[in-house]
């Protein structure tokens, strides 16, 4: 502030020092120069509000904020009631948009949770489990990079567990898009970054606010840049946390969330028809396991996992090389604990509940009938307690 005395002052000490006249008028200068790019930012911020662009900004961010809360709230369980009545919910779904909802009451080793009618997809088409809490909200992504959002208690139950697929919950793809996956979101404000990952390999991160606005505005972007590349995750993170990225062919790759762009970028380099089928984010007090289509299973401590230091190298390998050319392929891969529950969908499309506990000890699903193969397979906390996460 320049204020009357200051000014008083500036005179006085010229009429004294002539010499330092030159010196106050390059201070007033710059002075003027700063109070001149302020005026400006408040003339563009004063035309902002009056054209109610500010203000709309200003709304759409706290209605962001006040939808957080809403779903932390559900989340948390505000009546105890809702906290000892809820049971996990067992999501079904393909690329066409249909999906089942059944809820988990009981699990027992072995047991058909469920059984998908008129065949359980392909490798090009496949057919996702995803097990969540009663309360979530779901984030459903297009390989458009469109998404939807909704409570998983306005899904509704399957009513049987035949499940006819002309009988789903359809969220309609728009034109040729199709549905590449559901993300639970609730946890969203929890968290620094969200990274989208595509099944060639490249990796995109969004910081928590740009990723509010990007579902604010029902879009975050297919994350791909070739056409032959298609979305395959979104993974909500924290800047110390690593990315665990595992292609079909049997290699692993893991990266520092903090080393990674915000840009899209090559960060797994892959052999031509290789992709990526699993992209997670471990809690540091797991083990990663990787299930073959023959359901042999890959089991190593998280200490084994060692970050990279550069983008573009193919990772580690955990198939052998005759594995790879007598036809195993990574079907998916998971963080997971010995208390957690799985679900594996096979080709005949029976989905079976295993203790993790049991895989790990024999390093397989158990005895799969000739002829039959795991498509799909996914981990899980699960007690006979409220629902502690997916």
């Amino acid at each position: 502030m320049i204020t009357p005395a200051k000014i008083e002052e500036w005179l006085r000490e010229v009429e004294e020092r002539p010499d330092s006249a030159q010196a106050i008028i390059r201070q007033i200068a710059s002075r003027l120069k700063d109070l001149e790019e302020q005026n400006e930012e408040l003339l563009t911020e004063n035309i902002s509000l009056k054209t109610g662009e500010k203000v709309e900004a200003y709304e759409r961010r706290i209605a962001n904020l006040e939808y957080q809360l809403e779903m932390l709230k559900r989340q948390a369980g505000e009546a105890k009631v809702e906290i000892v009545s809820r049971a996990p919910s067992l999501l079904i779904y393909d690329g066409q948009g249909r999906v089942f909802r059944l809820e988990l009451e009981t699990l027992t080793p072995g047991a058909v949770v469920a059984n998908v009618l008129q065949g359980a997809g392909s490798v090009d088409d496949p057919i996702h489990l995803l097990v969540v809490d009663a309360q979530e909200e779901l984030l459903f992504v297009f390989d458009s990079g469109r998404t939807v959002n909704m409570p998983v208690n306005e899904l509704p139950f399957a009513g049987q567990n035949e499940l006819d697929c002309e009988q789903a919950f359809l969220q309609e793809p728009q034109g040729l898009e199709t549905l590449a996956m559901i993300v639970p979101i609730s946890r969203m404000a929890l968290f620094e970054y969200g990274v989208q990952t595509s099944r060639r390999g490249f990796v995109k991160k969004m910081g928590e606010s740009f990723l509010e606005s990007c579902i604010a505005n029902r879009n975050v972007g297919s994350g791909v840049l070739a056409a032959s590349d298609k979305t395959c995750s979104l993974e909500l993170c924290n800047g110390n946390d690593v990315l665990v990225l595992v292609s079909q062919n049997g290699y692993l790759l893991c990266i520092q969330v903090d080393q990674l762009s915000s840009t899209i970028r090559e960060t797994m380099r892959l052999n031509v028809g290789d992709h990526i089928v699993s992209a997670f984010v471990p809690s540091g007090e797991e083990s990663i396991l990787a299930l073959t289509n023959n359901g042999k299973a890959f089991h190593r401590d998280m200490d084994w996992l060692e970050p990279t230091s550069s983008l573009k190298t193919q990772g580690r390998s955990i198939l052998s090389q005759a594995r790879r050319e007598a036809g195993t392929r990574i079907v998916a891969a998971v963080a997971a604990s010995e208390g957690d529950w799985s679900l594996a969908l096979l080709s005949d499309g029976r989905v079976i509940a295993h203790k993790m506990s049991t895989i790990f000890d024999y390093g397989a699903l158990g005895d799969i009938p000739a002829g039959i193969e795991v498509l799909s397979f996914c981990a899980f906390h699960w007690t006979d307690e409220p629902f502690a996460g997916s």
